[in-house]
């Protein structure tokens, strides 16, 4: 078994995506009367600087163990928010509050009228990541 990295790319450069986006939508309001900014378009150089800093932080949020254990729970489908909380023996406030951060970071996704959450392809693939990673350390260690 084995993660392809281009899934989670593809994850990746969807979420970079929907960033640009709600910062045009952003840029476009107009906050005064004076006249709008220009903002810079990233060059090849800041999309791969944005695609690391965008791992590098759904690594370092999905390396915390409750927020790992609520990844691990919705990999068996969309969950709502009261389940999280059982298997988190966390209150709602704070499942709220770590699932936005996983929202944020792309690898979970949210639907606020059955008040559920669910991984993306990329929470997908670091939960198999993961997980395969620790079936191959369990058989090394039974050798």
């Amino acid at each position: 078994m084995g993660v392809d990295p281009a899934v989670l790319g593809k994850a990746l450069a969807a979420r970079m995506a929907d960033i640009a986006a709600a910062i045009e939508r952003y840029d476009a309001y107009a906050f005064s009367e004076g006249p709008a900014t220009t903002a810079k378009e990233p060059g090849p150089g800041d999309q791969s600087g944005v695609a690391r800093d965008l791992a590098l932080a759904a690594l370092r949020t999905s390396g915390d163990p409750l927020s790992y254990a609520m990844l691990q729970r919705m990999a068996g489908g969309d969950t709502p928010l009261a389940e999280l909380s059982r298997a988190t023996g966390l209150p709602r406030l704070a499942v709220w509050e770590r699932v936005n951060g996983l929202v944020a970071v792309g690898l979970a996704g949210r639907r606020h009228e059955d008040d559920c959450a669910g991984l993306t392809p990329a929470g997908s693939t670091l939960v198999e990541l993961v997980e395969g990673a620790v079936v191959a350390a369990a058989g090394e260690a039974a050798q």
